[in-house]
């Protein structure tokens, strides 16, 4: 991570040098839920303030043939053609159907062959949300101690059910970091045709990637239902005290799109909103970031703090944990 060592800039001058050139962002939407749509327009007026940061937002285009890519300032539009119809469950149930896990794939591994052949050079794609904040400067940090090669990184889950997923281990969609090299084989292993290319696109991830190790990584999420607008100084203040503790990456979802009574577009950006106000009102501390990632990484199949194997049988987490991982670990004042 490059941050300038001009005399006594301003917090958010400091923010604004923030630079790593082998780093690429996507983040992909649709027009699924407005709740999408607002947090892009979060996201529009957040990442001014990380000018140094390569973020590309990927998105639909019935404009262009199946298959086309285009990039247009900051997107990155991808051709859908009249391929993949079927049911469309997020709308309803907050579940993707298959038919949309397959579309979103194949999206992927549109988007992920365009950075490969526009750029020689290795480089780290971090994956997240458009209902993700992103502390940058942690980011960075945690790329300062990952190799460029084999990288296959961020929060941790694993698979007991059904029976061919039994011990998958698999990386987030919501935070995922992988290396050059590793894209390459998704893109060879990619087939349109296999079974596994209707789940979930981290579990396709975890599916074809069979040979690379995982490496652990922290995430917090924001599950709590709120009321619109409410608790902005508790979300503030919480998350000021997140980022001291090393944390870099928030995933915020707090209403499930079949919930009636509330709507996610009411109270999700707003949480989104307080969040990157802390995070522009806040030093990043390194070694708290480092830390946190050496505790996550020790809760993992062991404590021995090594990349996790592919698939393995037992519980990923063992162990006493002493950091939250979402509101509901801490109490409202």
């Amino acid at each position: 991570m490059n941050i300038s060592n001009d005399e006594n800039p301003s917090l958010l001058a400091r923010i604004a040098q923030t630079k790593r050139p082998d780093l690429v962002v996507t983040i992909g939407y649709g027009d699924e839920l407005p709740v999408f749509r607002h947090a892009r327009a979060l996201w529009q007026f957040y990442m001014c303030h990380f000018p140094g940061i390569e973020v590309i937002f990927v998105r639909w285009s019935d404009k262009l043939k199946r298959g086309e890519v285009m990039s247009d300032g900051h997107d990155l539009l991808v051709g859908i053609g009249d391929g993949f119809q079927g049911e469309a469950g997020y709308n309803n149930s907050g579940v993707w159907s298959q038919s949309e896990n397959a579309r979103w794939i194949y999206r992927q591994v549109l988007v992920q062959d365009y950075l490969l052949r526009t750029r020689d050079k290795p480089f780290f794609l971090y994956q997240t949300t458009i209902t993700s904040v992103v502390d940058f400067r942690g980011l960075c940090t945690v790329l300062d101690h990952l190799a460029p090669v084999n990288c296959f990184a961020g929060p941790l889950g694993r698979l007991t059910a059904p029976e061919v997923f039994n011990g998958l281990t698999f990386v987030s969609g919501a935070s995922a970091l992988m290396s050059r090299d590793v894209l390459l084989r998704m893109r060879e292993r990619y087939d349109p045709h296999h079974p596994f290319a209707t789940v979930p696109n981290d579990i396709w991830q975890a599916a074809v990637l069979d040979d690379v190790p995982r490496q652990a990584l922290p995430t917090f999420n924001f599950l709590k239902p709120r009321a619109p607008r409410a608790d902005g100084a508790y979300l503030y203040q919480t998350a000021q005290w997140l980022v001291r503790e090393g944390h870099y990456h928030f995933r915020i979802k707090t209403v499930a799109p079949e919930d009636a009574a509330a709507r996610r577009e009411d109270i999700d950006p707003w949480i989104m909103l307080r969040l990157m106000e802390a995070v522009l009102d806040s030093e990043h501390l390194p070694q708290a970031t480092l830390a946190l990632v050496d505790k996550v990484q020790r809760l993992a199949d062991g404590g021995a703090g090594q990349p996790v194997a592919p698939r393995r049988a037992g519980p990923l987490h063992t162990g006493p944990r002493d950091f939250a991982m979402n509101d509901n670990e801490i109490a409202y004042p």
